[in-house]
């Protein structure tokens, strides 16, 4: 053999050992990015089914909390509404110098009230002249027709 026949035969078998090296590289990287790679694919069904039950349970807790708070502002807005009505009904008395009770409207046309008040399911306040407990006089009362405890002096 030739000496240039070895060279090249060397140079082959070199060539050819690099080539199954960077495939078997290759290979066992590819494994490895596809082992990595199904295990951080995401969350399981198991995980995302009791992270919503717990926001489940976690709103069914805090739902109540939230109805109350709206009947605290209706009720809270009520009394407000009935005591504004009412010293506004007292200032027009005493400045009409009279005992007719007026209505809501009337005091906003005469400028005692900045709107014409409504309850908040949109129902009307209702002004009525009372008797004190004792009999010696009287007091402005403010009924809203669509709340159970209203009343006003």
């Amino acid at each position: 053999m030739s000496n240039t026949w070895k060279t090249y035969t060397n140079t082959l078998q070199s060539s050819y050992k690099e080539y199954i090296h960077r495939l078997c590289n290759r290979w066992q990287r590819r494994c490895t990015l596809r082992a990595a790679h199904r295990h951080s694919g995401g969350f399981t069904l198991v995980e995302l089914m009791v992270v919503v039950a717990v926001i489940a349970i976690l709103a069914a807790m805090a739902m109540p909390q939230f109805l109350s708070a709206a009947d605290k502002a209706r009720d809270a807005k009520i009394q407000a509404d009935t005591q504004t009505i009412a010293n506004a009904a007292q200032l027009y008395m005493v400045d009409k110098a009279t005992t007719d009770v007026p209505t809501v409207n009337e005091l906003y046309q005469s400028g005692y009230l900045s709107e014409n008040v409504k309850t908040p399911k949109g129902g009307e306040y209702t002004i009525t002249l009372e008797a004190n407990g004792s009999g010696s006089g009287k007091h402005v009362a403010v009924t809203a027709s669509d709340a159970t405890d209203s009343k006003e002096e």
